[in-house]
């Protein structure tokens, strides 16, 4: 069941990136991706891996860094905020946003190189994800998270800036990229500058005002509200999806990461850790199965600071040249300065599969605010 709902997935996510105007090329680029044959790749190395996960040892990954208690302002819910932040306060400061599964240590490599750069960098685990709470009440959505990252820096703001004024850059990757072009939008005054690092389209799968063809639409509604249910299959998704084998093969093999040099024991760590706390299944199933938010194109024109958008060139999950929001259409909504560059041979997490790219792009834009 697990290899059905997994290469369903698959099928689901690579037709709406090849859906285009151009008949010639959607089916075309469905089977030229290799996504599917690495869906089928995946499964064939979590059944026939010889390693077991508890001899292979992993470095200790420090999960937990500060606490910001956090109540959310639509169910009134107080919750512990997991984040963590390096660097001078009185520098410039920038929110790190992570993306679906992953959290505040996806940006190993930032921390060390924008605090030599000369800021004060933040990183917050969203609500049901790293440290933070992971809570089965709450109704998951970008709208929560948007909730949660404004009030994260009011209160950096308010009781570690002491009132300084300083403007934040906010950077995000996939639903982090969302999120934080939301939390821009919002705040106008607080915000100078946004870097994308491959934004998604949606909190999940798809939104149907989408062109999904109507054929599709029913799958992906039983996949989604039955299937994935908790009352369906979905805590044996969920258990079977978590698996150390099948985290690293999706790592190598559907593009998350094309040069997998950084797909190592600390990122596996990072990423496995907190999927065996409490609640984490819950979240899971929420966000994979929740509203998939605004769309990058609707935010966009509400953003009037200046963005940049880094983007790995062959991610098959949001393609930065195809699907329903492909990033190099973004300028066309943009309602303030756009930069895009693209990373050749990197996939859907280059802040961490490139950083030295990355870097290279990100810190002089950031000096040039």
């Amino acid at each position: 069941m697990f290899k059905a709902i997994l290469l369903l997935t698959n099928v689901l996510v690579l037709w709406s990136n090849a859906f285009c105007p151009n008949p010639n090329t959607s089916l075309q680029r469905i089977f030229s991706t290799g996504s599917l044959q690495g869906s089928l790749a995946s499964q064939n190395t979590s059944t026939q891996s010889s390693t077991s996960p508890s001899s292979i040892k992993t470095p200790i990954v420090q999960r937990y860094h500060e606490t910001y208690r956090w109540t959310n302002p639509s169910s009134k819910i107080t919750h512990n905020i997991n984040y963590k932040a390096e660097g001078d306060i009185s520098n410039p400061p920038i929110l790190l946003v992570h993306g679906f599964g992953a959290n505040v240590n996806h940006f190993r490599f930032q921390f060390p190189e924008l605090t030599k750069a000369g800021y004060r960098v933040y990183a917050v685990d969203l609500l049901g994800f790293g440290g933070s709470d992971k809570s089965k009440d709450e109704e998951y959505s970008i709208d929560l998270w948007v909730d949660l990252l404004s009030d994260f820096m009011d209160y950096a703001d308010d009781h570690i800036h002491k009132n300084m004024n300083q403007q934040w850059v906010v950077a995000g990757n996939s639903i982090g990229g969302l999120c934080s072009l939301a939390v821009a939008a919002r705040k106008k005054e607080q915000v100078r500058g946004v870097t994308l690092f491959n934004c998604a389209g949606g909190m999940s799968i798809f939104r149907y005002e989408d062109p999904v063809p109507i054929f599709l639409r029913p799958i992906l509604w039983f996949v989604q509200k039955i299937i994935l249910s908790q009352n369906g299959y979905g805590t044996k998704f969920f258990e079977d999806f978590k698996t150390r084998e099948n985290v690293e093969s999706i790592l190598k093999n559907q593009g998350v990461y094309v040069d997998t040099t950084n797909v190592d024991e600390e990122l596996l760590e990072i990423l496995l850790g907190p999927s065996d706390d409490e609640g984490a299944k819950e979240v899971f199933l929420k966000v994979f199965g929740g509203d998939a938010g605004p769309a990058p194109e609707k935010l966009l024109p509400q953003v009037k600071q200046p963005i940049l958008a880094i983007w790995g060139e062959s991610d098959p999950w949001t393609p930065v040249d195809n699907g329903f929001h492909p990033g190099n259409k973004f300028y066309q909504y943009a309602n303030g300065p756009f930069d895009l560059r693209v990373i050749k041979g990197c996939g859907h997490c280059p802040q961490d599969e490139a950083p030295e790219a990355v870097h290279a792009e990100m810190i002089p834009w950031l000096s040039n605010l």
